[in-house]
């Protein structure tokens, strides 16, 4: 039985990573830490966790883990992460991986002195149908094209950092990581549409391996839409993600298959679909085998950089 902790317990984590991380055979959450004691209390009661603490250290000192969750913002994740990996912990982070790419680099130091896992949640890329799309691709030589847009209506301002850091970067990773390469070059528009602050990123970027990669984020649209496609010789695949896949093949007619019927799952379970379920599957599965997790710290950093060209702070 893998003995687990939760650092936080705000909006994400009860939305995505309480209740998924509760469906996984043999995993026990044997602890929760959250300054808010009314909203930790909360996740305890609701899952029937034994343990509330008010802070991470009385976690770490109080019970042994194999694994921790530090779910919360990305300015405030860097203090109890280091905690846990220089407790010998592994441990699940979301994106983005801190506020800023040193940050990310200190987690990566970590993650490499101690010996353990930071796993970054880009769920998107165990999406059923991301995973369908590069299988077929793979299947048809090396990827071409790929491209991911996220647009949305954000008015309350970026937040406490960049929206393509904090939000953009779910699909910055995605493109980056369909293409199976590096980029060699970055161009890259950014606008201030409506607003004082950046909301609009168009980049271009080229990989090593002569793929090219189209991003868009768009946060003066009007409404939250997630697409994705990726090409290979003979082969496209459109992604509504995480809902579809319309796929075409050597001038066949298009055929449109649903996430849930790529996993097998429930229409109503999204969790499985859409990739969180999976993820933390994949993450309690490499640690009981020590293989090295997909979307590992040391993988993510890279993508985290990729951001940093396409902000124009690189």
């Amino acid at each position: 039985m893998l003995k687990v902790g939760f650092i936080g317990a705000g909006g994400r984590s009860r939305g995505a990573h309480y209740p998924n991380v509760h469906r996984l055979e043999g995993v026990s959450v044997e602890g929760v830490a959250e300054l808010d004691q009314v909203r930790g209390q909360e996740m305890v009661d609701k899952y029937g966790i034994p343990r509330l603490f008010e802070n991470h250290a009385q976690l770490l000192d109080a019970v042994d883990l194999d694994a921790v969750y530090c779910v919360m913002n990305e300015i405030h994740v860097l203090e109890p992460a280091l905690a846990c990996m220089n407790a010998g912990k592994h441990i699940f982070v979301e994106k983005p991986p801190g506020a800023n790419t040193d940050e990310t680099q200190q987690l990566v130091d970590a993650a490499e002195a101690n010996g353990v896992h930071c796993m970054v949640g880009f769920q998107r890329r165990f999406a059923a149908v991301t995973v369908e799309a590069m299988r077929l691709v793979e299947e048809n030589g090396p990827a071409t094209l790929v491209t991911g847009t996220f647009n949305k209506w954000l008015t309350g301002g970026p937040g406490n950092t960049s929206t393509l850091w904090n939000d953009v970067s779910h699909i910055v990773d995605l493109v980056r990581y369909m293409s199976g390469s590096e980029p060699t070059e970055v161009h890259a528009y950014r606008d201030s549409h409506g607003t004082d602050w950046r909301n609009c990123y168009t980049g271009m970027v080229r990989f090593e391996n002569d793929a090219t990669g189209i991003i868009m984020g768009n946060r003066a649209s009007g409404g939250r839409v997630l697409r994705s496609e990726l090409h290979g010789i003979g082969v496209g695949c459109y992604m509504d993600v995480p809902e579809s896949i319309e796929i075409l093949e050597q001038g066949s007619a298009p055929r449109v298959v649903t996430g849930a019927e790529l996993s097998g799952a429930e229409p109503g379970d999204s969790d499985r679909y859409e990739g969180v379920l999976t993820m933390h599957e994949h993450f309690v599965e490499c640690i009981r085998s020590g293989a090295t997790p997909n979307a590992d710290i040391r993988d993510a950093i890279h993508s985290m950089r990729l951001v940093n060209r396409l902000e124009g702070t690189a």
